[in-house]
């Protein structure tokens, strides 16, 4: 077990390491994917102990630390190619932001307005004020590689839900949509320099309402909320 929270190894970056925040359900099977495959490190980040026991006969390391504290504070750690998994029933983007400009910035949760849900395929209300979306009613198979033609229902995907959410027609919203792109069937995952960039671009627009999603071709949650802000401080990866 590592704990890289009281680590003073600054400057020691991980590249191209893969990091899957959350040690449930959704971050073993990610962990039993990838281990060993593409040459990357994988560390698995959970605070709770127990969890992480699960993972001792997979090749990956072990962090006992809160996930998107480990995300907003050990940026010494990371390069402009590490990937971040999220495996945690938040929206991690959304709370690395809030974290990560916790000291300069004022996030308000704002309703998200209602006249887009018809303009979406299935959604649900998540925790938080999020919103799940997706173009399934029902459990995805495991293993799907989003096709074009749904593996279910044989339905073509006109548009994927990430460029649906990107080009909602909202007046007053900020929108930004995070892709995640797959790394195994069913099995997602981002670079952190798309949290980094997401930081970038909230400090840019202060005072200002943003509707923020997290989407792969199929399935996303989506987040709205205000930004108030004076100047926040730097965080940027290496590399």
């Amino acid at each position: 077990m590592i704990n890289l929270a009281h680590k003073t190894d600054a400057g020691r970056s991980l590249p191209e390491a893969l990091f899957i925040i959350g040690a449930g359900h959704f971050g073993f099977r990610a962990a039993r994917l990838l281990s060993g495959k593409g040459g990357r490190s994988i560390w698995v980040v959970d605070k709770d102990k127990e969890a992480l026991d699960q993972f001792r006969d997979l090749n990956v390391h072990q962090v006992e630390a809160d996930g998107v504290a480990f995300l907003t504070e050990r940026a010494d750690l990371f390069s402009q190619k590490s990937i971040v998994v999220p495996a945690v029933p938040f929206h991690l983007a959304y709370a690395f932001a809030k974290m990560a400009l916790r000291d300069t910035t004022k996030f308000v949760p704002v309703e998200i307005p209602q006249q887009i849900k018809p303009l979406l395929p299935h959604v649900w209300d998540g925790p938080d004020g999020s919103l799940l979306v997706s173009f399934a009613d029902f459990r995805c198979p495991d293993d799907c590689p989003e096709p074009l033609y749904c593996t279910v229902t044989g339905e073509k995907r006109d548009r994927p839900l990430y460029q649906l959410l990107q080009e909602l027609p909202v007046a007053g919203f900020n929108i930004h949509v995070i892709r995640s792109r797959q790394l195994a069937p069913g099995l997602g995952g981002y670079a952190i320099s798309e949290l980094f960039g997401l930081c970038s671009k909230l400090r840019q627009m202060p005072d200002s309402k943003w509707l923020l999603a997290t989407s792969c071709k199929c399935h996303g949650v989506l987040n709205g909320f205000m930004v108030t802000r004076n100047e926040a401080k730097t965080l940027e990866p290496k590399g």
